[in-house]
């Protein structure tokens, strides 16, 4: 945090804005099914979990503030949640919050050409 608030200074003197720092870990083995095979409000047509499905119960960490996102649309069942691990943050996001924004800013991507 020292190299970021060193950084943010050297733009403008006094410049200290809130920081929320998340570590994003992709490759993981955790994977989600829908409770009953079939039931077509929770699923997609491909048999995965709806794009946006949130998981931050059971099974993730009882002390820390961590979560499953699934942002994206699979194919064949083929859907990977990401897991978020909120390190630090000034901002003071409700879990709600940065799960929505978190949610949203997935959906940011542009392509240059």
């Amino acid at each position: 945090m020292d190299k970021i608030r060193k950084a943010c200074i050297s733009l403008e003197e006094n410049y200290m804005p809130p920081v929320t720092f998340i570590v994003v870990q992709k490759r993981q083995h955790t994977r989600f099914f829908p409770v009953r095979h079939g039931d077509w409000a929770s699923t997609e047509r491909s048999g995965n979990i709806l794009p946006g499905t949130v998981v931050d119960t059971k099974i993730c960490h009882p002390s820390e503030f961590d979560f499953y996102l699934c942002s994206h649309a699979g194919i064949q069942g083929t859907s990977r949640p990401t897991h978020y691990h909120v390190l630090y943050d000034e901002n003071q996001f409700t879990v709600d919050g940065l799960q929505t924004l978190t949610n949203s800013l997935c959906y940011t991507y542009a392509r240059c050409a």
